[in-house]
């Protein structure tokens, strides 16, 4: 079953792409986080599995695992999520629920106005306990844009708590300066929506929208170790 989205761009005279002094400081901050990461990466390899962001339900990886039949019923995804501009073979489509969002991997696409759509779509499909792959050509860029986004809103993190769990969870991930730049005028959305706080005195729970009730990356993570 595949389900398609048109894809348009930033113009390149759009403004909007154009950062602020403040905003330079805060990427530059995630990017010496990223560079550390990498050398992790280097250092111990390549996976040619996708990376498990949260258990049974998430995951994140490229074209070839979201071409990979064996793969993916071995790790029972029922749901692929494509952002990249290649579609998966007939075979694929015949047999798991693919959505299709084409989009390059340029700093000028615009990235952010499809985070509403993705964002409900994984909570569905959280909400159905069943597993999901996002993944783009290699699973860095455009991908991993769109899994921050969901932690963001759905996870109440801010984009460097989200960053920094995420890039534990698959070193090479980097999207673009563009969807970076997006990414951060959308936490300012959250923050403003008060369903994520940069405040570390305000506890996540009195922020927390009542549509909006999944736990937080740290609580997430805590009732896994309890049950391990």
């Amino acid at each position: 079953m595949l389900t398609l989205y048109t894809q348009k761009t930033v113009t390149d005279d759009d403004h909007s792409l154009i950062m602020t002094d403040e905003e330079c400081e805060r990427i530059k901050i995630l990017e010496h986080e990223r560079s550390l990461a990498f050398d992790k990466y280097y250092r111990f390899g390549r996976t040619a599995e996708p990376s498990l962001v949260l258990d049974d339900f998430l995951f994140l990886g490229n074209l070839q695992h979201a071409s990979n039949r064996v793969l993916l019923e071995r790790f029972k995804i029922k749901h692929i999520l494509n952002v990249c501009d290649l579609g998966l073979e007939q075979n694929i489509m015949n047999n798991f629920n693919v959505i299709h969002i084409p989009m390059p991997d340029e700093p000028q696409t615009n990235i952010k106005k499809h985070f509403d759509r993705t964002n409900e779509l994984l909570h569905g499909i959280y909400e159905k306990k069943e597993c999901c792959l996002v993944h783009c050509a290699a699973g860095i860029s455009r991908s991993a844009t769109i899994v921050l986004a969901y932690l963001m809103k759905y996870h109440h993190n801010t984009l460097k708590e989200a960053f920094f769990f995420l890039i534990e969870k698959r070193p090479q991930i980097w999207p673009n300066e563009g969807f970076l730049l997006q990414l951060l005028r959308y936490e300012t959305e959250l923050i403003r929506s008060r369903e994520i706080t940069a405040n570390d005195n305000e506890s996540t729970e009195a922020i927390q929208m009542q549509e909006n009730p999944i736990e937080t990356l740290n609580e997430f993570e805590h009732k896994h170790e309890k049950d391990e």
